[in-house]
């Protein structure tokens, strides 16, 4: 059984950088990036290379939003670390793909929500069976004001229900606030 940790915080805070440093304390380490650009996305896909030119170069990538717990089964140990970033972008990803061209209703909500549910707990199944510690990297976003529209209300409250799922099964969770980790678990 592994261990696992979880690192939250707001946008720019540090949290990534906070994770990486914690990874590179492993030899043998996987990143699993779960944002994914488009075409006509330009600073999204600035973005993705900054983050890519800050990773050591013998890590190695798992580029997928999806399938994440199948490839965990399949590989993770042959590795000594884990590090998922992020959490939100995975959840963005997935409840945009869930959701599809459907109007979002109450009933919707709580299907696409099951569904991001249910990856998460796969995901964290497959690090448990794992012998590599999981490192979750994810955004605290309901710390600000409230969401003006319904989609947004929503997103922030399954990304919230999403972050408690896994803090409950992570052995540590860290706050990050400008750069300055905090432990809480």
């Amino acid at each position: 059984m592994s261990e696992m940790m979880l690192v939250t915080g707001g946008a720019r805070s540090g949290k990534s950088s906070f994770a990486e440093t914690e990874a590179a304390k492993y030899s043998r380490v996987l990143y699993v990036a779960t944002g994914i650009a488009y075409e006509n996305d330009t600073e999204f896909q600035a973005r993705i290379k900054k983050h890519q030119a800050t990773r050591p170069a013998n890590w190695d990538t798992f580029e997928s939003f999806q399938g994440i717990a199948a490839y965990l089964d399949q590989h993770s140990n042959n590795y000594d670390v884990i590090m998922l970033d992020c959490v939100t972008m995975l959840v963005t990803n997935l409840f945009f793909t869930l959701l599809g061209e459907r109007e979002l209703t109450n009933e919707i909500a709580d299907e696409v929500e099951a569904g991001i549910q249910a990856e998460v707990s796969a995901i964290l199944e497959a690090g448990k069976e794992s012998q590599a510690k999981l490192i979750f990297v994810t955004n605290e976003i309901g710390l600000g004001v409230v969401p003006e529209n319904k989609l947004t209300r929503v997103f922030r409250d399954i990304i919230g229900r999403i972050n408690q799922q896994i803090a409950t099964q992570v052995e540590e969770v860290y706050f990050v606030v400008s750069g300055i980790p905090k432990r809480w678990k």
